[in-house]
């Protein structure tokens, strides 16, 4: 068996693994805006979205954000957020959805 496609396939696999982690699910999101903005640009693009800040990511532009609607992560990349991800990749965060 050639080395190069299994690498090449558990590359992918790896890949997609990582690609289902960082899927935004429940009421909790990590919002990535971009680093360059203002400090408040993270509070204006949750606050166009309709959403509530929980709390500071390890950096300026990244924050959890908490909505009850199911399309808060679309209204996110709307408002102006370059990466919705899951909460979870937030470094310390300890909120989240308990049901």
């Amino acid at each position: 068996m050639n080395r190069l496609v299994v690498f090449a396939h558990f590359t992918l696999f790896l890949a997609l693994m990582l690609a289902v982690w960082a899927v935004p699910s429940g009421r909790y999101v990590l919002v990535v805006t971009h680093p360059d903005a203002a400090a408040d640009n993270i509070f204006t693009v949750i606050g166009r979205a309709g959403g509530s800040f929980v709390g500071p990511g390890r950096l300026s532009w990244m924050a959890v954000a908490y909505s009850d609607e199911s399309n808060f992560p679309a209204r996110l990349m709307q408002a102006g957020a370059l990466v919705v991800l899951n909460h979870s990749l937030a470094v310390g965060c300890q909120q989240g959805d308990q049901k």
